[in-house]
């Protein structure tokens, strides 16, 4: 896959614990969002995520899978991933270890310049600004 323009965000964001995950393809998750103003809008589509889900939460084949955000609607991303076979989705009652969580992975849109010490986005002719 070329490497995709992303707009520029203000900080990279954090990581976002899921609540849900669908049975389908395309896979569509569901995140807790504590502050939508600066959480859920650092989140972009074309961005690659990758998941984390424990055992614990019995849908173990998503565990360390990278996918990248087609679609936003409010704390739902969808992502390209087929989790159509996969276990069902199942938060644990009580205390876990770690919860269930999505985090950017890579660094599609960012190319360190030597001379300036900063990161710009790339164009999308890959470029730079």
């Amino acid at each position: 896959m070329p490497n995709q323009y992303l707009p520029p965000v203000i900080a990279i964001p954090s990581s976002l614990e899921i609540t849900a995950i669908t049975q389908s393809s395309p896979m569509v998750i569901t995140v807790f969002i504590g502050n939508p103003v600066s959480e859920a809008n650092t989140y972009l589509v074309g961005m690659a995520v990758r998941l984390f889900v424990p055992q614990t939460y019995k849908m173990y084949q998503a565990n360390n899978l990278v996918g990248t955000i087609i679609e936003i609607n409010g704390s739902n991303f969808t992502l390209n991933i087929d989790s159509s076979q996969f276990d069902a989705f199942i938060v644990p009652s009580g205390n876990t270890e770690q919860p269930a969580s999505i985090a950017p992975f890579g660094s599609r849109n960012l190319e360190y310049n030597n001379q300036t010490r900063l990161v710009p986005y790339q164009s999308l002719n890959n470029q730079g600004n």
